[in-house]
This record gives C-alpha cells, sequence and structure tokens, in this order.
C-alpha cells in the first residue's frame, strides 16, 4: 500500500528547496536544488522537473511557500506571486497544492494569487512557527545565504514585530545578509591591510561565501551558488577575488594576509549580525535566561556563537523534527512547511 505524503516546496530567488514527510510527521527528504529564478521562470520548471524527479514517493499534499517573487523578471511582487503559482500549477497537481499564508492559513492556488499580500515572503513564518510548537521561549535566528531571520517567540507564540519585508528590514527581524551571497561592499568600505586603511573597490568582486569559505567555516564543495565570477569556491579562487577588491592580486602578498582580511570581515559581519539580534530582542521583554537560541541555516555558526556571548543555551533546529535532521536546519522553512502541513492538513 503506497503512503500518503506531504511534500513542501519553498520556491525563492536563487534555489528551489524541497521536503517530504510521512502523514506521522516523519521527514524523509531535505534537499535544496539551484534555481536563479532572476534569469527567467523556465529555470523554476526546470528545478521542479528535476525535484519531481529525486522524490522517492508522489505527494497527497503539496505544501508551498516562496520568496522568489520579489527577483527582478517581475514587475512587482504581485505578479511574481502569481506567475509562480502559475507555474507550480502546470507541474504540480493544483488540487493538491495548498499555499502557505500564516496566521491566514492555508489557501489554494485561486486565493493565493487574490490574496497575495498574504503570501509573498512568509516562509520565515512557517520557521518560527514550528519552532514555537517546540519552544516555549528563545529567539529563532536563521542564517541563509542570502538574507538572516530573526524572530522572538514567547509563549508559545511567534512574536513577530512586522510582517512585510519593508517592515521587517526596518526593524531588523530581516537582516540582509548571508553566508554566501551578500557583496563585501556592503559589510564594509574601507579595510585594514598591509598596515594601511584601504577603500575597497565599489564592485562585487568578491562576497561572503569567499571571506567563509578562506576561514574554513564553509565547505567549498558544499556551495550551489556560483560565485560572483563563475569560478569555484577553492581557497585560491576566493583569494583571487578578494584581491580584487583591493585593487591588487593574490599571488602578490602572502596567503595568511588574505587569511587575516578574510577574518576581518567575517568578524565584522558576524558583529552586525548580532547587533541585529539585539535590535530584535529590545523590542520584547528580556528573555528568561533559560531561553534557547535557536539556530537554522547555512549560517547557523553564526547564532551558536552569539549564543554563546549571551550565555543562552543553543538548540539547533533540526534537533526539532523526526529524525532529528542537518538537512533540515540548513533549510528550515521548507521542512517547516511539511511539517506544519503534517499537523494542520492532513
Amino acid at each position: 500500500m503506497t503512503q500518503n505524503m506531504i511534500t513542501a516546496w519553498d520556491i525563492g530567488g536563487a534555489h528551489l528547496k524541497v521536503a517530504q514527510c510521512t502523514q506521522q510527521g516523519e521527514l524523509r527528504q531535505v534537499f535544496e536544488l539551484p534555481c536563479p529564478l532572476w534569469r527567467g521562470i523556465e529555470q523554476l520548471e526546470k528545478a521542479i522537473d528535476t525535484a519531481i524527479q529525486n522524490l522517492k514517493l508522489s505527494a497527497h499534499v503539496n505544501a508551498i511557500t516562496m520568496t522568489g517573487e520579489l527577483v527582478d523578471i517581475f514587475p512587482d511582487r504581485q505578479a511574481g506571486v502569481a506567475a509562480i503559482i502559475e507555474c507550480v500549477e502546470t507541474r504540480l497537481n493544483k488540487h493538491h497544492c495548498h499555499i502557505y499564508a500564516g496566521a491566514h492559513g492555508w489557501l489554494t492556488p485561486k486565493e493565493a494569487i487574490a490574496d497575495w499580500q498574504h503570501v509573498a515572503s512568509l516562509n520565515w513564518h512557517a520557521s518560527a512557527a514550528y519552532t514555537a510548537t517546540h519552544v516555549k521561549q528563545g529567539l529563532f535566528i536563521d542564517i541563509g545565504s542570502t538574507t538572516s531571520d530573526i524572530i522572538a517567540i514567547d509563549a508559545h507564540l511567534v512574536q513577530a514585530k512586522a510582517y512585510t519585508d519593508y517592515q521587517r528590514q526596518a526593524n531588523s527581524e530581516l537582516h540582509y545578509t548571508g553566508v554566501i551571497r551578500t557583496p563585501l561592499i556592503s559589510i564594509a568600505h574601507s579595510v585594514p591591510f598591509d598596515n594601511k586603511t584601504i577603500r575597497i573597490a565599489a564592485e562585487v568582486f568578491a562576497t561572503s561565501g569567499d571571506c567563509w569559505s578562506i576561514t574554513g567555516q564553509l565547505n567549498p564543495d558544499h556551495i550551489q551558488d556560483h560565485s560572483s565570477d563563475g569560478q569555484p569556491w577553492q581557497k585560491q579562487d576566493c583569494i583571487r577575488r578578494l584581491a580584487r577588491l583591493l585593487g591588487t592580486d593574490g599571488y602578490n602578498f602572502p596567503e595568511q594576509d588574505w587569511l587575516a582580511l578574510a577574518n576581518w570581515f567575517t568578524q565584522q559581519q558576524s558583529q552586525q549580525l548580532q547587533q541585529a539580534c539585539q535590535n530584535v530582542l529590545s523590542h520584547h521583554n528580556p528573555m528568561s535566561p533559560q531561553a534557547p537560541i535557536i539556530g537554522a541555516g547555512i549560517g547557523r555558526f553564526m547564532a551558536r556563537e552569539f549564543a554563546e556571548q549571551l550565555g543562552s543555551p543553543y538548540i539547533e533546529f533540526g534537533e526539532l523534527t523526526s529524525p532529528h535532521s542537518s538537512q533540515a536546519t540548513d533549510h528550515a522553512p521548507v521542512a517547516a512547511i511539511a511539517l506544519l502541513a503534517c499537523q494542520q492538513l492532513s
């Protein structure tokens, strides 16, 4: 007898994340595929087709969330939501598609297109909502390739102060920094190097992924994003890109100088993220010393460091799933969408 499965889809501007669980809430698969949606809607079509081929069982329920409506192939977010949903409908059975709308529940594709404001860029809410079913009080921090979500939880409820990206960026609950795609020029304009303070080029010659790869926090073989010049993420490639920001070549200075500069950039990024976390905490009642930091995303090592600084317990998102899953920690929103759908739709 074929078991009914729930398949979740988190459709981003750079990746498609997919998770599948049983109706008993057991995660079976969580994976990510490249999906550079800004190049055209056909990129999403290809990614969905590839995902379907990789899924081991067919879905009884398809649970969907998105952030890809923000990419610049769409004239506005409303058009983006409609185009993404229409693309999904051509690939999946629309009668089995449920679009996540947070406190507004689950919508049909037709309802989601009409009520697009409650659908756009809401994947963060799913992660926090699922976490809140397990954690009474805490701070959920998801640090991805591009952005970071920082959400307070209290009394087993999501305590977000804002819901749109515009409002969330204004209050630090959405912090536009990540460990792979963030241009280094957005982290600092001048850097200490070779006993000088050097103003760096205002170009996307290098990104945060270069620095975290040089320092060893990221495994170059596990990065699916393209680098700024399309070349690999190995250390010498990252050093070459980093050197371009300073108007020079990597071989003109010892490797330890580039390691020191990469460490400096990662420290600056960590400090900026920690300040964003403090901003969010300042908007809420003081948390108990026992309230944990819940870390998610491929950059969760920064969340762990923040927990250590606060003296707070640290939990990985994947410890809240059954079975425990590092892939669920990497891609918390899509795992959360699958598990919330299991609780609410099956």
